[in-house]
């Protein structure tokens, strides 16, 4: 797969070096932030600093940091992909859920009263999708690719963003999988916007979800 991601920093050793020491020492942080429960400021002047940093290294390159206003392919096709992306993530939740089920294990399952319900879906929808996709995504993905290639860019981001929610102590399917499909989102698309939408559509469904689950459980 061929992404105009990071490619600013293929041919730029220095920069590209800079980078991934940026994104190593933000995911630690991130993961030392979540792990012992700051609140979600002190991730986002992380973020906020992170970027700043990956904008400077990339020369502020809007191709590279995928800041298009739409995804490469154009809009259409991106409603097909995101039919098979939900599709794919229900599979896996099912299978994931049947395998919890399998060995014993209880299947935890959260819900939101409806007078929290705005609240939520601010945090939800807006603020976590987007502290996460610019670190995720952008800060990790921008580098990486350059150093090496798409596709263990997906696995690392990936695997990473299902550490993340492990560490959140919310180590759901759709959870450790959903970064593996934002980052593909990402890179196909070449579009922050795109695994943004995916990411906040995606909460916006399991706070649906809980909040149904308020009324019937």
């Amino acid at each position: 797969m061929q992404s105009a991601i990071g490619q600013i920093l293929s041919d730029k050793p220095r920069q590209r070096s800079l980078a991934v020491a940026v994104w190593l020492a933000t995911i630690l942080l991130d993961f030392g932030i979540v792990t012992f429960h700051f609140d979600a400021m002190s991730r986002g002047a992380l973020a906020i600093l992170s970027l700043t940093l990956i904008v400077g290294l990339t020369e502020g390159d809007r191709i590279s940091l995928g800041l298009r206003l739409a995804p490469r392919q154009g809009w259409a096709p991106w409603i097909r992909i995101t039919a098979v992306i939900s599709i794919s993530v229900a599979i896996c939740m099912a299978i994931g859920v049947g395998v919890m089920h399998l060995a014993g294990r209880q299947i935890p399952f959260y819900t939101t009263p409806p007078d929290q319900f705005v609240a939520r879906l601010l945090d939800m929808c807006f603020v976590y999708p987007t502290l996460e996709e610019a670190i995720y995504r952008m800060v990790l993905c921008v580098p990486l690719v350059a150093l090496s290639g798409c596709w263990r860019t997906i696995a690392i981001s990936g695997i990473l963003f299902g550490a993340l929610h492990v560490a959140y102590g919310n180590p759901s399917p759709e959870n450790l999988v959903g970064g593996f499909f934002l980052a593909w989102a990402y890179l196909k698309s070449d579009s922050i916007l795109i695994p943004f939408i995916l990411h906040a559509g995606g909460n916006l469904i399991v706070l649906i979800g809980q909040t149904a689950g308020w009324y019937f459980l």
